[in-house]
């Protein structure tokens, strides 16, 4: 039986975020090719490391471990730069780019402090990430993350392999049964937000809008991470923690737009999947945006760049938002069409057949 190590930031089954959610995609695809699977993540690394800082420190180790096991893995497979300390590289080894760093600290240097700009860019880009590409066969979710690994590390062997939904388990509910479920008025005009309420990912710029748009219905769904005193309240925002992965396609059905106007994104699940349950996404040029909000009919619902500023991206957001209200029938064809894209071009057969031509399985 062949045998695999993945090494990650946090253990699948005690932590859900998007990275995660893939290591189980991922441990399952090959589970179902017999081959077994090991997971290293940093939590297996304790506090007595020696590293000033703890947490270059851990992941560091946590590559270490791998070696330190004495497994004979016939495969190792890295998220991100979680498999620094795998080196150098012993036996056939991936690096599944999720971001870059370095494109992620140019997209926020505005709004970060300068020391953490300097961090993100240089340490976990520049050193991290780059040291993380050697000697590996490399793979990014999207194009955008394929491009930034070309122009920042000069990484051009790059294998593209975008990020799946699962179309059987995201798809448009009954609207009324959806509301029904989370407590939101039938006739109300619902804007939607699902994320981190973080800076990063311009809650500011939710804010913002929520606070103009009081005659918009607004669910806010928050993700790990998020300080739920931070949202703002009143009678026509209603926040809800955390919910269960398969459950959020009745979120996405419950609403008639979803608000996305984060920083930065190496991909953004969150846009497939409210596509996937036809449902209109405004959101910036980030991710897996840049591909798909290239043309006609979604390029109408894309933010302008954030060299506008942010009462710029706020009028832009709250015209979009304006034009899907007194528009259905448009917006009824950019449903209809994102859910025909995500089952063309980002169904979980396509991506299982793209990984395993790369994994050589």
């Amino acid at each position: 039986m062949k045998k695999a190590a993945i090494i990650t930031a946090f253990e699948p089954s005690q932590f859900r975020g998007g990275i995660e959610t893939y290591t189980t995609q991922l441990v399952d695809l090959l589970r179902s090719r017999g081959v077994k699977t090991d997971i290293y993540h940093t939590g297996m690394i304790g506090e007595d490391h020696g590293f000033h800082n703890d947490y270059l420190g851990k992941l560091y180790l946590t590559g270490k471990k791998v070696i330190s096991s004495g497994e004979a893995y016939d495969m190792v497979i890295a998220n991100a730069f979680y498999g620094l300390g795998f080196f150098p590289p012993k036996t056939k080894t991936f690096n599944i780019f999720h971001l870059t760093h370095a494109g992620f600290a140019e997209e926020i240097k505005e709004i970060v402090p300068r020391r953490q700009y300097l961090e993100w860019k240089f340490l976990w880009g520049e050193f991290c990430e780059s040291v993380s590409g050697f000697n590996r066969t490399k793979i990014a979710v999207s194009e955008s993350v394929r491009e930034e690994l070309r122009r920042f590390y000069g990484f051009f062997d790059v294998s593209l392999i975008p990020n799946f939904v699962d179309t059987d388990v995201f798809v448009r509910c009954d609207r009324v049964s959806s509301r029904k479920k989370w407590g939101i008025p039938d006739e109300a005009f619902v804007g939607l937000y699902v994320g981190r309420w973080d800076i990063l990912k311009r809650c500011d710029i939710t804010e913002r809008v929520v606070r103009e748009k009081p005659d918009v219905y607004w669910l806010v769904v928050l993700g790990t991470g998020s300080d739920e005193t931070a949202v703002p309240r009143s009678e026509n925002v209603k926040v809800i923690g955390q919910v269960e992965h398969k459950s959020m396609n009745t979120i996405y059905s419950a609403a008639d737009f979803m608000l996305f106007p984060s920083s930065y994104e190496g991909f953004g699940y969150v846009i497939i999947e409210a596509m996937a349950c036809e449902l209109p996404v405004i959101t910036s040029n980030v991710g897996i945006a840049k591909t798909l909000y290239k043309d006609e009919p979604f390029l109408d619902l894309l933010l302008p760049d954030f060299t506008v500023g942010s009462r710029g991206i706020v009028l832009s957001a709250i015209e979009k938002m304006e034009y899907l209200r007194s528009h259905r029938g448009r917006a009824e064809i950019m449903a209809a069409e994102g859910r025909r894209i995500i089952e063309q071009e980002f169904g979980k057969e396509e991506w299982k057949k793209r990984m395993l031509r790369v994994l050589e399985l």
